[in-house]
């Protein structure tokens, strides 16, 4: 009896061993991109120039302003956060492992983990902007150079599939698939009045994603491939979150705030002239989403083991 059970887990063994031996066309695929933000996360600018006149005082008590010539003023937009997120053009970064599910590669396990920085070939903003002056006798508006920039950053680890329907010809594979992502979103606005420079920096917020991706491989060596695809995120479509209390204010001076992605009302003062008080703001649900397309190389290390 016993020696019949030998044989049947023996014979258990041998298809399920088969199985597992398709395991064997482990790669590596390392990549850079140009990313282009869409959705919500897609913006001008963080910072507008408005119109004024010059030698701009307001007297919040008489209400006066004098002088009678417009110039512009430099200020942090009042549509940043409640609207959008004020990105432009960047760069990405990426690695991801992959392992064949099926005998001839076609079905792939995969994960990546990547890291794109937005508005990366957006220049400074040089200006002047107002800030409130309270005295004893009196209180009102003057103006000060000021140099403005910002970004916007994800990092972003994902689980998924990918098929790659001709790779068993091991020359030239269009793929496309899927994943799941665990996505960490920040910014940062920097304001610089000469050497001295106050930040509002959002913290790496924790939001659940998706991506799709798709490219071509193409075999230029034993074990080498060039790859050249597109690739879509969809950020934040879980989690989304605003914080409504008043301790939760957006200000620069400010570390690890709150992304304010989720329907609902936040105080700040970014757009406000330095030295004002907070402002209540309405806020809607915001899809940050984003293009990257890329170019990179696969590496097959076990391609030249003896089977």
């Amino acid at each position: 009896m016993k020696t019949k059970l030998i044989l049947l887990f023996v014979l258990f063994l041998i298809p399920l061993s088969g199985a597992f031996s398709q395991f064997d066309k482990f790669s590596f695929q390392l990549g850079v991109g140009i990313t282009s933000p869409t959705g919500d996360l897609k913006g001008e600018s963080p910072f507008v120039y408005i119109p004024v006149w010059k030698g701009y005082y307001y007297n919040p008590y008489s209400q006066t302003l004098d002088s009678s010539v417009l110039y512009n003023i430099l200020m942090t937009d009042s549509n940043f956060m409640k609207e959008n997120y004020g990105a432009g053009t960047g760069f990405s970064i990426f690695g991801a492992g992959k392992i064949n599910i099926d005998k001839y590669n076609t079905f792939r396990g995969i994960i990546t983990l990547g890291f794109s920085s937005f508005s990366s070939f957006e220049s400074d903003k040089n200006g002047n902007t107002p800030f409130l002056l309270i005295t004893p006798q009196n209180a009102g508006y003057t103006t000060t150079p000021v140099v403005f920039s910002n970004t916007f950053t994800a990092f972003g680890i994902g689980l998924g599939l990918e098929i790659a329907p001709t790779s068993f010809t091991n020359v030239f594979t269009p793929y496309f698939g899927g994943t799941f992502n665990f996505n960490f979103l920040g910014a940062t606005l920097t304001r610089s009045y000469g050497r001295d420079s106050i930040k509002a920096e959002i913290g790496s917020e924790f939001r659940i994603g998706a991506a799709l991706h798709g490219g071509l491989e193409l075999k230029v060596s034993k074990g080498i491939d060039v790859v050249a695809g597109v690739k879509y995120d969809l950020g934040n479509l879980l989690l989304k979150n605003t914080r409504s209390s008043y301790s939760d204010a957006i200000t620069y001076g400010k570390t690890n705030m709150s992304l304010n992605d989720g329907k609902g009302f936040y105080y700040s003062n970014l757009s406000s002239a330095e030295g004002e008080g907070y402002k209540l703001y309405n806020t809607k649900d915001k899809n940050l989403n984003w293009w990257t397309f890329f170019i990179g190389v696969n590496f097959y290390p076990n391609v030249t083991k003896k089977k």
